[in-house]
């Protein structure tokens, strides 16, 4: 059966992915059930590989850590309804904190540490942690973001003398040697995790992620893999990473560092990494290095990429560096998690055909289906059900209606054979005289340019025009693009006069980016207006 293949309802205008059973009943198995039955079959198998301390971890280890955990979660009575948070990077004990969670089935609200402390004291005052683990550079600011609320802060590296240390939960426990994870409270619709929302266009919501929405099998990893990912617990990705990684036995290579082109591929090179899972910025920044060579990365099977635009340049000049690899991309959200998703360059700018056990519309501005090769709203629907987002009722209703499906705000159309196209976000539709554009198909067109690293359109309003839009540009090394010219290939291929940048361009050194890879879009505007308020007054 091809996973991927998408059935279309044309009476009703729904399409559909392939039915496929899950391996678990996760009605009677908790996530930390099932992880722990796995572990506990292949104990000396290396879990992780801690670059920056030169440290291997095995499941045993890995194991021992969770149930201490767990065991210290469970004396403090904490339940399904309490929450942990977490901040921090991928270090050593960061997946047994996770494991302890998912074993006392007490979700964790993931937060990327780089946030700044009123952003942190956003994300947190939403979930009230009782429980936080951060690493103990970020202490201060995390002990800071949280004084509206009482909360036991552990550091869980970097340790700071007299604040309290993972290491002092880590001790061995009389219990440990007949443990057994919880059960359930509330089946598989219970709230094992909560997420960030990518927050491009504003603070982060609280993204509730149940026991039915994660998945445990992965069609290509096996037990011999050497996996990375940059990202940690604060991202989807994170997740699911942690995830397979511990269900298939698999070893995954962590490190603290910022992502760097060339320290990725050293460490392709140094532990001969198999499958890798990277952003579409750090694709393009992949891809511009003279290091990445087929040689310093021979080993990379499979590449997957997600998390925001990429065009199909980049992912072709990759696939000709990695010539017996599977390049992936997909298309999701933390809400919904996975919609669609390819393995290979099948077809142009596709974000592919639909994933199993999911439902999808297109529908316009009165509700109505659309069919083939018509733009409008994408809807997605799964089989179960979503406990919204934290604390926030107003904004769930808004997202998700009484009939089970979400309105991504995406816009998007399906072709008749079933792949999915993503032209831009409903909610970044502007007005230029009276008539819509999407900064996205902008965006897309001055991408086109070789000489083009990035590009951000944005919309400046005019009480006389509406949002006039002009572009921030990112050249390439040694680019001499100029701003004319992008002007100039923009009105030929987009010759409508709401999509011209009639407020020109301006070329800076980057954009700015959340820190899995989104470009911040109210930050880019703001840079736009700064730079344009400057080229005015140098022109007075």
């Amino acid at each position: 059966m091809d996973i991927v293949a998408a059935n279309y309802d044309k009476h009703n205008k729904i399409w559909s992915g392939p039915k496929i059973a899950p391996l678990h009943n996760i009605e009677h198995h908790s996530v930390g059930r099932i992880l722990y039955g796995q572990m506990r079959t292949h104990p000396k198998n290396i879990l992780l590989i801690d670059d920056d301390d030169d440290r291997t971890v095995t499941n045993q280890e890995a194991l021992t850590w969770g149930i201490r955990i767990a065991l210290f979660l469970k004396g403090r009575r904490m339940r399904h309804d309490d929450i942990v948070g977490i901040a921090a990077r991928n270090t050593t004990y960061l997946t047994s904190v996770a494991l302890g969670c998912f074993f006392n089935c007490t979700p964790f609200h993931g937060v990327n540490p780089c946030y700044q402390e009123d952003a942190l004291s956003h994300c947190f005052r939403i979930t009230k942690p009782s429980v936080i683990f951060c690493d103990g550079h970020d202490y201060e600011k995390i002990r800071n973001a949280t004084k509206s609320f009482k909360a036991d802060i552990y550091t869980i590296s970097e340790h700071i003398e007299g604040v309290p240390s993972i290491l002092e939960l880590l001790e061995p426990n009389p219990k440990e040697h007949f443990y057994q994870p919880e059960k359930l409270t509330l089946g598989a619709d219970q709230t094992v995790c909560i997420m960030c929302s990518s927050g491009t266009t504003g603070l982060p919501k609280a993204v509730t992620i149940s026991a039915h929405k994660l998945m445990f099998e992965n069609p290509v990893l096996t037990s011999e893999d050497i996996i990375y990912t940059s990202t940690a617990l604060d991202w989807m990705s994170g997740l699911m990473i942690t995830l397979f990684n511990i269900y298939m036995c698999c070893t995954r290579v962590i490190t603290r560092q910022p992502f760097t082109p060339e320290h990725f591929i050293e460490l392709v090179k140094k532990y001969k990494i198999t499958n890798v899972t990277i952003s579409p910025v750090q694709a393009v920044a992949l891809r511009e290095c003279p290091l990445f060579t087929t040689e310093n990365v021979s080993t990379i099977k499979l590449l997957n990429c997600g998390g925001g635009y990429i065009s199909k340049q980049t992912l072709a000049q990759i696939q000709n560096t990695l010539p017996r690899s599977m390049i992936c991309f997909g298309y999701g959200l933390t809400e919904a998690g996975g919609v669609s998703g390819y393995f290979g360059l099948e077809r142009g700018n596709s974000v592919g055909k639909l994933v199993p056990n999911i439902r999808l519309r297109i529908v316009d501005d009165s509700g109505r289906n659309l069919g083939p090769n018509e733009s409008g709203e994408i809807w997605v629907n799964y089989p179960y059900h979503w406990a919204g987002y934290y604390g926030n009722p107003i904004e769930t209703q808004r997202i998700y209606d009484s009939l089970g499906w979400f309105h991504t705000g995406d816009l998007g159309y399906m072709d008749e054979d079933g792949f999915l196209y993503v032209k831009d976000r409903k909610k970044d539709i502007l007005k230029y005289q009276g008539l819509h554009f999407w900064p996205g198909e902008i965006e897309n067109v001055v991408r086109e340019l070789t000489e083009v690293l990035d590009c951000c359109v944005v919309g400046i309003y005019d009480e006389r025009f509406g949002e006039v839009p002009g572009a921030l540009v990112v050249k390439k090394k040694g680019g001499n693009v100029t701003a004319e010219h992008i002007v100039n290939h923009v009105k030929t291929r987009l010759p409508e006069q709401q999509k011209q940048l009639h407020n020109g361009v301006y070329f800076v050194d980057s954009l700015p980016h959340n820190n899995n890879g989104k470009i911040l879009k109210r930050e880019a505007r703001d840079i736009f207006k700064k730079l344009m308020k400057e080229k005015q007054t140098l022109d007075r």
